[in-house]
């Protein structure tokens, strides 16, 4: 799926859950609201992406270039983040497991429920 068409679908209210979005190029989509649980976003760059209020449980975001995303209320329950590029994105209101960001690349201040 491009990223127009995963765009459209998340305005529209459908879910996008299982969908491989891996190696995508979706540099600032918006996809806030979208149900994104169980997708594969290896290595694809979801840099200054809207991912606000998504629900993102068991994602694999492994290599994935993340940097200033809007993560807001996002829930990342499962995901795996190794070696994914966190710059910048995670903000007060993501629910995600310390555990679950070893190895990821992270700068600046980072706000998380544990």
């Amino acid at each position: 799926m491009d990223a127009n068409t995963a765009q459209q679908a998340a305005r529209e209210g459908k879910s996008l859950s299982g969908q491989d979005f891996s190696n995508a190029d979706l540099r600032d989509i918006d996809l806030s609201g979208a149900d994104l649980s169980g997708c594969n976003f290896r290595e694809a760059n979801l840099s200054g992406a809207n991912l606000s209020e998504c629900n993102m449980q068991n994602c694999d975001l492994r290599r994935a270039n993340l940097s200033d995303a809007n993560l807001m209320n996002a829930d990342l329950t499962g995901a795996k983040f190794r070696r994914a590029n966190l710059t910048g994105s995670i903000r007060f209101g993501a629910k995600i497991k310390t555990y679950a960001l070893k190895g990821a690349y992270i700068t600046g201040e980072v706000a998380y429920q544990d």
